[in-house]
């Protein structure tokens, strides 16, 4: 029998002071309460009670075991509310890994509100483009620019993006502008390591994907670095529209290949939520996910 229903039912009868009333008050039959007694007696090698027909008395051992066994019930009581409250109220230390653009770009800007809004929940953010296994270091989720490739995880697609190519107005009075994809491999490309197929871009040709190789002398795991060589004339870079959407509005950046962009919506990258296997995610990330991607869809989509 379960110890801690076994503790409710001693405790049920010093308090009620008979069996027969613990036993409408729990909703069990004498007999099961007159059982369990009988266990928790056997299991502890002492008499607790001392029962005659008109009354009951606690013994030394049973004033004993009451103290414990109460304290113990009203703590298992305890821990029930704070699981109920924390299922409930999104609340607690959320560990998140996002990489730096999509941290400048969507997150930072509404921390405080975030914060405000749920006060209860302590942020701890580790930001990188290096993807790192979430279970092995202890995060809860993370924010990925891309395409979700890992299957030990699941996905929530926040909003799509396009990748645009472009260059500074500087390299292309030097160089020329491509005015065909394959042209790129004239020209200087700034590599982003940090994707697999990086030594290739893609574009629709005909109706085709094609996979353009480049390369050229600069590259960075760190999408910023290559934005500011692109600024600086040192090469062609390919970036999501929202990292150079002001440097294209300024005219610190040129974009090329446009009529090419265009592919398909299962090539199109997008901004992930990656979370752990199991579907029912705490509050707090839930919390997280919710105010993010209206965030992220707005700023996306303006």
């Amino acid at each position: 029998m379960d110890q801690l229903f076994s503790m409710q039912v001693f405790c049920q009868i010093v308090d009620s002071g008979s069996m027969a009333q613990a036993a409408r008050v729990l909703g069990l039959a004498p007999a099961t309460v007159t059982g369990a007694l009988a266990r928790i007696e056997k299991r502890l090698g002492a008499r607790l009670l001392d029962r005659t027909t008109r009354r009951i008395a606690v013994t030394e051992a049973g004033r004993l075991w009451y103290k414990h066994a109460k304290r113990i019930i009203e703590q298992s009581h305890e821990a029930e509310d704070a699981v109920r409250r924390l299922a409930s109220e999104p609340r607690g230390e959320l560990r998140v890994t996002l990489p730096l653009g999509v941290a400048l770009t969507f997150v930072y800007p509404h921390l405080d509100e975030f914060t405000a809004r749920f006060p209860r929940i302590s942020l701890d953010l580790q930001v990188s483009d290096r993807i790192v296994d979430l279970v092995a270091n202890g995060f809860d989720l993370a924010l990925r620019a891309g395409r979700p490739g890992d299957s030990a995880f699941s996905a929530r697609c926040l909003s799509t993006y396009r990748r645009v190519t472009c260059a500074s107005p500087g390299y292309l009075a030097s160089h020329g502008a491509p005015r065909h994809p394959t042209e790129l491999a004239r020209h200087q490309c700034l590599i982003y390591r940090h994707e697999p197929h990086s030594s290739s871009w893609q574009y629709q040709v005909d109706g085709t994907t094609m996979a353009i190789p480049v390369d050229g002398a600069f590259s960075s795991n760190e999408s910023h670095a290559l934005i500011a060589w692109a600024k600086a004339g040192k090469g062609i870079t390919r970036q999501p529209d929202w990292l150079v959407e002001q440097d294209l509005l300024s005219g610190g950046l040129i974009r090329l290949l446009e009529e090419y962009d265009e592919i398909g919506a299962s090539e199109q990258p997008g901004i992930y939520a990656v979370f752990p296997k199991p579907r029912n995610h705490p509050r707090k990330v839930e919390a997280f996910v919710k105010f993010f991607s209206q965030k992220i869809a707005s700023a996306s989509h303006q």
